[in-house]
């Protein structure tokens, strides 16, 4: 087994931190013939799939989502002022280079 180069380890450590390969070859994301160790691989899927330049730029911007709940009920919680708000249908989630 080689020993992969600084860039390789880092696309391979990124890789494993954001995405969870063996769900997403499950349900479809990735193909099936498809190795967890195919780093440039996963990459160049997950830039198709989502129009980056390169797979580093996930979580690069805030997005806004809406978000749903399977059983119709939004889940309750208590603000920082001790009163119980419902969750909101649009979520922030930040950037993890923020």
């Amino acid at each position: 087994m080689s020993k992969l180069n600084e860039s390789d380890q880092l696309l391979k450590n990124f890789l494993n931190e954001f995405f969870d390969f063996y769900t997403l070859r499950k349900v479809g994301f990735f193909p099936k013939g498809m190795k967890k160790s195919d780093i440039h691989g996963q990459a160049e899927r997950i830039c198709h799939c989502f129009g980056y330049k390169t797979v580093f730029e996930y979580g690069a911007k805030r997005i806004r989502c809406h978000i749903s709940y399977a059983d119709g009920h939004r889940p309750q919680h208590v603000d920082e002022n001790g009163e119980l708000q419902q969750e909101p249908f649009i979520t922030e989630i930040g950037g993890i280079y923020e």
